[in-house]
């Protein structure tokens, strides 16, 4: 029985041993990057969206990815990946079911190849968008919709 117990606990200490090996590969495994055909398609430069967490730069949010810095990109990218990662964990679906994860890594692809023509000189980088275009910008981004008859000063 005591010797059930250690062959036991071995495989299972090998088993982790061996997810934390995978796990790490696939971190440190290079992250595709949209070629040009892709990039010149159809749906090849999106909008974007959001800036990223940790983005401190200028605001480009609502700018084709054609027009951002490559520095902006490349965070992008990584917080779609974590995007695909989120979604495949919980299985999500599009309305059509098929996997959302997929059009996430499609999204960070083609980030990374645009951060890539950027680099090369070959994107149409535009001007950030101004602070003070739209006011009320820190209140839109945390979901409030207040008019200024409900302000109470």
């Amino acid at each position: 029985m005591a010797d059930e117990r250690t062959a036991l606990d071995v495989l299972k200490s090998i088993d982790s041993a061996l997810k934390l090996i995978v796990d790490m590969v696939v971190r440190n495994a290079p992250k595709p990057v949209a070629d040009d055909a892709d990039l010149d398609g159809k749906y090849g430069d999106p909008e974007l969206r959001f800036n990223p967490r940790d983005w401190t730069g200028a605001d480009f949010k609502g700018r084709h990815f054609s027009e951002c810095p490559a520095e902006l990109l490349e965070m992008a990218a990584e917080t779609f990946d974590y995007f695909a990662r989120q979604a495949e964990a919980k299985n999500e679906l599009t309305d059509k079911g098929k996997p959302v994860a997929q059009y996430k890594r499609l999204d960070a692809a083609r980030a990374r190849g645009w951060a890539k023509r950027v680099r090369e000189g070959k994107g149409r980088l535009a001007e950030p968008t101004p602070a003070d275009a739209n006011p009320h910008a820190w209140a839109d981004a945390g979901g409030f919709e207040k008019s200024d008859d409900e302000v109470p000063f």
